[in-house]
């Protein structure tokens, strides 16, 4: 597995990373936007769901709750991270797996997932490690299935404009930059999916997410 030359953890900084889920709580909404996020899942009865960028399975448990029946898998690549994660799943008493590694370098065989989520965790990734995720998505997802992302989208005007160069100036100016251009429906077109869209935009204390939708070819689900 190849180790990222800039690998960014969820904070930035590993010291930080216990205060994450206080953060997510406190400053983004996080219930509002996660639950909008899973109940547009156009599969209500999947088998396999991966959830890229776990962190500390916050989102994987709710897809877990959702979905009972599913398998619910969360990777990251942030050890730190995922020891969190684990302690909360076993508080939880879930069998939701984590694994870790690389969005960008999936451990998993073709045509594998019925649906792929990430959310808050596609900002951390260059340009190049964006569409080098994407297309491993794609080859990672069955036929049809759907690939769901939350994060930081385009402001929806200068107020959260100038709130999001908090989030800049912790992640980076150039990580984020696609984002806060609303590039991340081209890069997906651009990588081999369909049926691209922004469902809706959540405005937060530290800017605008927006939750993507999009398709591999091949689909029952989008007749």
């Amino acid at each position: 597995m190849t180790t990222p030359s800039a690998y960014i953890p969820a904070l930035k900084y590993n010291g930080l990373t216990r205060f994450y889920d206080l953060v997510l709580e406190k400053l983004l909404r996080e219930k509002m936007w996660k639950s909008y996020f899973i109940k547009n899942f156009i599969n209500k009865v999947p088998q396999q769901v991966l959830d890229i960028g776990c962190g500390t399975a916050t989102l994987s448990l709710m897809l877990k709750n959702t979905f009972p029946l599913a398998t619910v898998t969360g990777l990251d690549g942030d050890r730190g991270i995922l020891a969190i994660a684990a302690k909360k799943i076993m508080e939880r008493q879930s069998d939701v797996k984590l694994v870790q590694g690389f969005s960008y370098e999936l451990p998993f065989p073709d045509n594998y997932f019925d649906a792929v989520s990430s959310s808050l965790m596609i900002h951390h990734l260059s340009n190049e490690d964006k569409h080098r995720t994407f297309k491993e998505v794609y080859r990672v997802l069955k036929p049809g299935g759907e690939f769901n992302i939350a994060d930081w989208g385009k402001p929806g005007n200068i107020a959260t404009r100038i709130l999001f160069y908090l989030v800049q100036l912790l992640d980076g100016f150039t990580t984020t930059r696609d984002n806060v251009k609303g590039l991340l429906p081209k890069y997906l077109v651009e990588d081999g999916f369909i049926k691209v869209q922004e469902l809706k935009r959540f405005n937060t204390l530290l800017g605008s997410i927006s939750i993507y939708k999009a398709f591999k070819q091949g689909t029952d689900l989008l007749e």
